[in-house]
């Protein structure tokens, strides 16, 4: 077996060089400096360009380096991924305020707070290092807490909590622990998880697919899909997984039965101003066409997603590209200043999204709820998730919000309400 798997390995590693050039290779490919696993490396490189940002990579691996030294954290899971979303967003925070300008400023400023001891810090270097971690999200917040288990060389300095928390810090020095959290953790009710997949998959999963749904359910439920429509693509081989196949070019596999089959590309058409290509192949003996997406379409697209106005304190937008994990608005409903309103995934993170204002919900234009059906839905930076509208009035009674300036009484405690009481 060991054998075996060494020589599968020594298939694929040029191809995985490949794919890491140029953008590890030359930085610092060996992980000595920002102490990435490999399997963070490659998706944060997909997520990267996922997000559109993959030019600014390098900073980003820059801004990993300095964090390692400043909290000190193993990057191991969850870490390696808390750690570099962190290094992400405070990249590309700068970058969407001043551009390259001001991420080589925010380097600068990492640099001298982790070159130099706290005594030697100038006012200037102690005031612009709370910028930092300004931009981070809830996980972050919940290492530096020690939620996900014991820091192991100790909780980082005073001041990454001031930069992360805001002046919200010093409550957040007091909830710090070191208390293990697998020790709250209920135990997984394996048959209830079998069942549940079973009524996801519409049949009896095998003990694999239950392993990779227990691992990760949202990505095992879209690699069954995709296997019941397309067949499983691990049987092909390596090369033609990593490369594809080019024209008039054939290849013979077999598929889990053991069954040889035989396919060729015909031909693969320009990209069309739609974006789309043209494949035609020839699997055994039937011919078949596809159309593949290759690129963005030409021309304007009218797109029916609405974006959010930014200078409205009612629309409540996506803050970045990702996917919409659980909406908890829904019409009618009356929200407070700092309420939850949905959670985002952003590479493999969760980012809460609170309402900025008092007011009800008017309309949510996307929902979700992965508890339930283990799917996202992806959402762009910028769009329109929830409107929120002004609330009417307020019961002079339990001060509670009223729906209407028609109430006669209020829903809430039944006291009588006067037109324009809560004015009073």
């Amino acid at each position: 077996m060991i054998r075996h798997s060494n020589f599968l390995l020594k298939q694929i590693m040029p191809y995985y060089d490949t794919y890491c050039s140029p953008y590890f290779q030359g930085i610092d490919y060996d992980v000595v400096e920002h102490g990435m696993p490999g399997g963070a490396t490659s998706s944060s490189q997909e997520g990267a360009m996922k997000q559109g940002y993959i030019q600014l990579l390098p900073y980003m691996l820059r801004f990993l380096a300095g964090t390692r030294k400043i909290v000190r954290y193993h990057d191991v899971t969850p870490g390696s991924q808390i750690t570099w979303n962190t290094a992400f967003l405070a990249v590309t925070g700068a970058y969407k305020r001043g551009g390259e300008r001001y991420v080589c400023q925010l380097l600068d400023i990492l640099e001298a707070v982790t070159s130099n001891p706290e005594n030697e810090l100038s006012d200037a270097i102690r005031t612009d290092r709370l910028k930092l971690y300004r931009d981070s999200n809830d996980a972050f917040r919940d290492l530096l807490l020690g939620r996900y288990g014991r820091l192991p060389l100790g909780f980082p300095p005073d001041w990454v909590y001031q930069s992360a928390f805001g002046t919200e810090y010093k409550s957040a020095l007091k909830q710090r622990t070191e208390a293990s959290p697998l020790t709250v953790l209920e135990p997984v009710d394996i048959e209830s998880e079998r069942l549940r997949l079973q009524e996801q998959i519409k049949r009896t999963p095998t003990e694999e697919e239950l392993v990779l749904y227990l691992n990760h359910p949202g990505d095992a439920l879209k690699t069954f899909e995709f296997q019941k429509q397309y067949g499983d693509p691990n049987h092909l081989p390596i090369d033609v997984w990593f490369e594809g196949l080019c024209s008039q070019q054939e290849m013979e596999f077999t598929d889990s039965q053991g069954k040889p089959h035989k396919m060729m590309i015909f031909d693969i058409s320009k990209p069309r101003r739609s974006g789309i290509s043209i494949v035609r192949y020839l699997l055994d003996s039937e011919i078949i066409t596809y159309e593949v997406p290759v690129k963005k379409p030409e021309g304007i697209v009218v797109s029916a997603m609405e974006m959010a106005d930014s200078k409205n304190a009612f629309h409540v937008a996506s803050p970045s590209n990702g996917d919409l994990w659980v909406v908890y608005a829904s019409p009618g409903q009356f929200v407070k200043k700092g309420e939850e309103l949905f959670n985002l995934s952003i590479m493999k993170q969760e980012k809460a999204v609170l309402s900025p204002v008092d007011g009800v919900v008017k309309r949510v234009l996307k929902t979700a709820n992965y508890t339930e059906d283990k799917k996202m839905v992806p959402i762009k930076e910028g769009e329109l998730i929830v409107e929120l509208a002004p609330t009417p009035d307020f019961c002079p009674s339990c001060s509670e919000p009223l729906a209407s300036d028609d109430f006669k009484f209020c829903p809430f405690c039944g006291a009588g309400v006067d037109a324009g009481a809560g004015d009073r």
